[in-house]
């Protein structure tokens, strides 16, 4: 077993940055050229890391799990693939696989890297943090350039910047036609900054 998978066999003991940061800098050394390797690496060495609530296999099959990596870091590199406890409200799996829909409708095209993005997406909004904690990119900025990168259409109607995880959920309602907002307006709404607040 290589030194990776030790490392992120190791039990939680109050460094899990570091161990994030060593994760990160070894994906570093393989990233491929793609405007996804470097959002998937801070994905990946999160999750390596214990962060966000991405399950097993980032929540993917475990052959598309292997495939990303291979596709974005080359066939060198070993991470573990021991059970996560699930942290998931799986009384969203249902609206998971609206937005694998609603993100689908969106792709900039249909090649499985986009595909992936849209499903750890989708399977990060079921966590209870910000979308970017939950998903395993280090800050805001990292996921607005994912989701523009792949999903260019959807990402160009948050053109007031409302949190992401709102701005979905809210497509969502408008897709099926449901208005559960009661506010005129998003400057008259009494919950405005839930919405549009920093996101940190």
């Amino acid at each position: 077993m290589n030194s990776v998978m030790n490392c992120a066999l190791s039990p939680p003991d109050g460094s899990q940055i570091g161990i994030r940061d060593r994760h990160y800098q070894q994906l570093q050394g393989y990233r491929l050229a793609h405007p996804n390797s470097q959002p998937l690496a801070e994905i990946l060495s999160s999750w390596q890391a214990g962060f966000g609530v991405l399950p097993d296999w980032l929540g993917l099959s475990p052959l598309d799990f292997s495939q990303l990596q291979k596709h974005h870091f080359g066939p060198i590199i070993s991470l573990r693939n021991q059970p996560l406890a699930s942290k998931l409200d799986h009384r969203l799996d249902d609206l998971r696989l609206d937005l694998l829909t609603l993100l689908q409708l969106h792709a900039r095209d249909d090649s499985n890297t986009v595909r992936w993005v849209g499903e750890l997406i989708a399977t990060a909004c079921q966590g209870s943090d910000h979308l970017w904690q939950d998903l395993g990119v280090w800050d805001r900025t990292s996921l607005s350039a994912l989701l523009q990168q792949n999903f260019p259409t959807l990402a160009a109607k948050n053109n007031r910047d409302m949190k992401w995880k709102k701005f979905l959920f809210k497509q969502l309602c408008e897709t099926e036609g449901i208005y559960t907002c009661r506010a005129p307006t998003c400057d008259e709404c009494a919950d405005f900054d839930d919405c549009f607040g920093a996101e940190d």
